[in-house]
């Protein structure tokens, strides 16, 4: 365990020389042009060896509302026109991959035009290897709409006329170097900056630069493995307070048989974020074993100084996959216990999977990781986005733990399928000592009874409730549809919905009934 200590040190001298590159702007300027320069010599290359495929479509609805405000007591009819056109992109080729899809969104209102409004949201991203081995160059970029509080009422789409949904523009570019040094060291450099803009100004618009480098042990190693790394975080906000993160660590393993081998981890936690909790920055080291008695099974224990943890791999047929991790710790942002894990099992019908983790983060960052304001599916009929489920929290400019679970089961048949999905999150705020928490799910059951005609029923149900007060929400929606395929490029849709939802500070409910109509084309 010495060895991986000392072996830790090197890379805190080489971070040095990476953080003054992150943090003085006149340098970083410097870097990104000549990043650029670059990229546009080399992203000829790349493009022409690639297949392209594009699609434009239309898509045109008229829903009728009778409470468009969402309103306890003052209950106003509205119909909304939707105009929506789009286009989605996609390369594909031995050096790139991309995927765009854009879509504008113009409602119009009958009644209150001068709320007529326009919507973009867009997802794209782009992974590209510019020099052979050694430069590549990963960007994405998002526009999506968000709640900024969980008030009186909230809105689940763009039409609601309740005033409280936020654009939300990102973008990161992320370019960086990865080369094998002869067989025994592979190196690699990496540097990736953010920018995340909100229009409300609920939340701070951010700039995240983070810069890292690792050393890992090449595949000619037999017995023995390593790797040393080191990254550095800065979250620099328009208004808020910034935040920096650093953290170095080290691994090493020696394999004594082809089944067992004797591991530790060292490394070293540096944060400085806004908190009321004391400071929990240190040095870290645990040593044990990895027990691994064929390719289905790998077992992993270590115990030390401000680090113990456990990890199992099970994959106890080909289609299932078990990863938990046990971890306490005592440095670091997320000190104590804490668990993370995947589950996921496919059978010929049915694909089942769950996911849990724990994270210091905040509302910046979430939405650089494209964890949007709605996590949504694209309907297997209309090939739309169909929102699932709504981001309840509040825009913010606050750290928090959060804690979050989520699963989702899908079966199908010749001629149904059925999707479920649920979640549960808790967030506890760093400064404020403040508890929130959210849960919902989803229920969807798809039948194709014609050869071209479909009906799909849906209930979403979904709560909000700060711990330490009173206040909680919950929403329940049905809806019931049915899906018309007019030809290969155009299908209509027919669409009645029902909203019952409480508000967030008082006994009252609001009620919200929707019937839409819905054309949409591809070109």
């Amino acid at each position: 365990m010495v060895i991986t200590v000392a072996m830790v040190r090197p890379v805190t001298r080489l971070a040095q020389a990476i953080k003054f590159c992150c943090c003085d702007r006149n340098n970083l300027t410097s870097w990104l042009t000549a990043g650029g320069v670059l990229l546009l010599a080399c992203l000829p290359v790349v493009v022409q060896s690639a297949d392209w495929d594009g699609t434009a479509r239309l898509g045109l609805s008229e829903i009728y509302s009778d409470n468009i405000r969402l309103s306890v007591t003052d209950e106003e009819h509205e119909s909304i026109t939707t105009i929506t056109p789009g286009f989605s992109l996609t390369g594909q080729g031995a050096r790139l991959r991309l995927g765009l899809d854009y879509s504008m969104q113009n409602a119009f209102y009958a009644h209150n035009s001068a709320q007529n409004h326009t919507s973009h949201q867009l997802r794209a991203n782009e992974q590209a290897e510019l020099i052979k081995d050694l430069f590549y160059f990963d960007s994405n970029a998002s526009i999506s709409q968000q709640l900024i509080s969980p008030g009186d009422s909230f809105s689940q789409d763009n039409l609601s006329l309740s005033g409280e949904r936020s654009d939300v523009v990102t973008l990161q570019v992320e370019p960086y170097l990865k080369r094998a040094l002869g067989s025994y060291v592979v190196a690699e450099l990496r540097y990736s900056h953010g920018w995340v803009d909100y229009d409300s100004g609920a939340a701070s618009n951010s700039e995240s630069s983070a810069a890292s480098a690792y050393l890992a042990n090449g595949h000619a190693s037999t017995h023995l493995n390593w790797r040393l790394g080191y990254r550095q975080q800065k979250d620099i906000r328009d208004t808020g307070p910034d935040s920096e993160r650093r953290s170095s660590d080290g691994m090493v393993r020696y394999s004594i048989t082809n089944a067992f081998s004797l591991v530790g981890y060292a490394g070293r936690e540096e944060n400085d974020i806004q908190t009321s909790r004391s400071s929990a920055d240190g040095t870290y080291w645990s040593a044990g074993f990895n027990w691994a008695p064929g390719p289905k099974l790998s077992l992993e224990a270590t115990t030390g100084e401000n680090f113990d943890q456990a990890r199992l791999n099970w994959n106890p047929l080909s289609r299932t996959s078990v990863n938990i991790v046990y971890s306490d710790r005592e440095v670091g942002l997320n000190t104590g216990v804490s668990w993370s894990g995947q589950i996921s099992h496919r059978t010929r019908r049915s694909t089942w999977a769950f996911d849990y983790s724990e994270e210091v983060t905040n509302t910046q960052l979430l939405a650089l990781k494209e964890q949007r304001a709605v996590d949504f599916f694209l309907d297997p009929v209309t090939n739309q986005p169909v929102i699932v489920f709504e981001n309840v929290f509040e825009l913010t400019d606050e750290e928090f733990l959060r804690a979050r679970a989520q699963g989702s089961v899908s079966y199908r048949t010749g001629k149904s399928s059925i999707t479920m999905l649920a979640y549960d999150e808790l967030r506890t705020y760093e400064l404020s000592g403040s508890e929130l928490a959210s849960e919902g799910g989803n229920i969807s059951w798809r039948w194709q009874f014609a050869p071209r005609t479909s009906s799909t029923v849906s209930v979403h149900g979904q709560r909000f409730e700060v711990l330490t007060s009173p206040d909680k929400h919950r929403s329940l929606t049905t809806r019931f549809s049915l899906n018309r395929t007019l030809s290969s490029r155009m299908n209509a849709r027919l669409e009645l919905s029902h909203l019952e939802a409480d508000v967030t500070n008082g006994n009252q409910e609001y009620v919200e009934n929707r019937i839409s109509a819905h054309l949409n084309m591809s070109f």
